[in-house]
């Protein structure tokens, strides 16, 4: 039945989308001292708060024999330095209203600094010590131990955690990547403080490190800040590379993380894809959202609408510095574990061997590019663009030209990247779950390795 409004709108039927708004990357402010260090400035004065960002183009791939050392050398910067105690540090940014944050990932790492305009100076002030001056305290060095071993512990009780530490393990073998960031209880264990000094020392260096200013500052104000603290910094990289992961064929291979008792499957079907800064980076984004990066991509709706398996399916590529993975992974009841397998198996193969239909195409790219301003609407949210950017050698223009860029990959760059990038008869099939439910059934994909949670074969079958 037509219902009109007061207007004689057709109330019965949803009104149609408006033209798309015009959306553009914010001009920002670049430059290099002689030392080597890069500034980023973004500027935004709706607000009048500030956003410091100093980012180490160095993470836990550079970890070494110690899997955990970046991150725990990230931590440790704001537990002292040479006038102020961990407890100073925090009073100082409590004091002025301000955040200090710090974070490892695989390729660098970050602190953030962020205060109201007002308080830059002193907010600045503490993050050119905590980066320049760390003292690395002993006692503060075994209380982060102990909270970073009590937290893997916990860590190891959750079976998504051990279906993703193994996955890397299968697909990455001996590269660092294939090691957690946060570490292993006896990785841990095993740090001194001259590794900390030591890591501190090859790659905190001004040739290895950028800084991005985001939100109510002048690229002349936030100069005066790096030239006072920053510009005679010296120091330079050690030089050391990491190359790149094997490529060699996984083959079909199934392995189980072993969670006795476990009702349900935490399960991971993928292998090793591509880097962040590869140039089919976009066609691929594409591809994997219509396979399993959105609500209604493929795979979810194959494995939560149409058979009811789990409460959500999904794929992505972990792109990073170097090739990083492609994976799928849902949490499903015991009894449906193979069934989960075949569909995701059948899913691969349909995104390479078939073009999408017109509508899937306009639905992921209108979702990519309606998603995009969203992602734009902070200061901070900027600057994490420019990390990116300078982190993953993108080509300056990049977020500007995002939209436009997404708008003209078709349905057959989707197939050809399907086919380049998605190979469903060289998977790792990685689950965490009771072997004792689920083992026997999986033998059909190939051979079955079953570990407990330290890692340690148990058995063959």
């Amino acid at each position: 039945m037509k219902r009109s409004g007061k207007y004689g709108l057709d109330r019965s039927k949803p009104p149609k989308p408006g033209a798309a708004g015009k959306v553009s990357f914010p001009r920002y402010f670049e430059r290099r001292y002689s030392n080597g260090l890069k500034i980023f400035v973004v500027e935004n004065h709706h607000l009048p708060i500030v956003t410091v960002g100093f980012v180490v183009k160095s993470g836990a791939a550079y970890d070494g024999g110690k899997p955990g050392l970046a991150s725990v050398t990230c931590e440790m910067l704001t537990k002292g330095t040479r006038k102020r105690t961990a407890t100073k540090i925090a009073d100082d940014i409590d004091f002025i209203g301000g955040s200090l944050t710090h974070n490892a990932s695989w390729d660098s790492s970050q602190l953030f600094v962020s205060v109201l305009k007002n308080h830059l100076a002193a907010g600045f002030d503490v993050l050119q010590d905590v980066v320049l001056n760390p003292r690395f305290p002993e006692g503060e060095i075994s209380r982060v131990k102990t909270q970073r071993l009590a937290s893997i512990q916990q860590m190891k009780a959750d079976p998504g955690y051990l279906a993703d530490t193994k996955f890397a393990a299968v697909v990455f073998g001996d590269h660092p990547y294939g090691n957690t960031v946060s570490g292993t209880e006896k990785s841990i264990g095993e740090i001194r403080r001259n590794d900390l000094v030591g890591f501190h020392k090859r790659f905190y260096t001004p040739d290895n490190s950028f800084m991005v200013f985001a939100g109510d500052i002048t690229p002349a104000e936030a100069q005066k800040y790096v030239s006072k603290s920053f510009a005679k910094w010296k120091g330079e990289k050690d030089g050391t590379e990491i190359s790149e992961p094997s490529k060699k064929a996984v083959g079909r291979k199934v392995f189980i993380a072993e969670k006795a008792g476990a009702v349900q499957s935490s399960v991971r079907v993928g292998h090793l894809a591509i880097a962040r800064n590869n140039p089919d980076f976009l066609k691929a984004l594409v591809m994997n959202t219509l396979l399993g990066g959105y609500f209604s991509s493929r795979i979810n709706m194959n494995l939560r609408e149409v058979h009811g398996y789990t409460y959500g399916g999904r794929s992505g590529f972990d792109a990073r510095a170097l090739p990083g993975t492609f994976e799928v992974s849902a949490d499903v009841r015991n009894e449906v574990t193979t069934e989960t397998v075949d569909e995701i198996l059948n899913e691969l193969r349909k995104i390479r061997d078939t073009l999408p239909s017109r509508d899937e195409m306009t639905m992921v790219k209108n979702y990519l590019t309606g998603l995009f301003p969203i992602q734009l609407e902070t200061p901070q949210q900027v600057a994490g663009r420019l990390i990116a950017i300078e982190l993953y050698n993108l080509p300056r223009n990049y977020y500007r030209n995002y939209r436009e860029n997404i708008r003209r990959i078709t349905a057959r760059d989707v197939r050809v990247v399907a086919r380049k990038y998605i190979r469903p008869d060289d998977v790792a099939i990685v689950l965490s779950g009771s072997s004792a439910d689920i083992a026997k059934k999986l033998e059909k994909y190939g051979e079955v390795v079953v570990s407990g949670t330290n890692g340690a074969s148990t058995t063959d079958k």
